[in-house]
């Protein structure tokens, strides 16, 4: 019988608070997740998304337009 790995990816405080805000909200751009406080500097919180859409299965989406 073939055995499947696990592998668990766990979340950062920081990504918690965005997954939550887009639980709430469903379509934020990076400055309003700043207005809401989810963090204080734009390119930690963009390295926080881009983290959280490239995972094997992403828990974040992005929109261009």
């Amino acid at each position: 019988m073939k055995t499947k790995r696990l592998f668990f990816q766990t979340l950062s405080p920081s990504q918690e608070k965005v997954l939550i805000a887009l639980a709430k909200f469903k379509f934020l751009t990076t400055p309003q997740l700043l207005n809401l406080g989810v963090m204080a500097n734009s390119d930690n919180l963009n390295k926080q998304i881009s983290e959280l859409r490239f995972w094997r299965n992403p828990l974040v989406a992005s929109v261009k337009f």
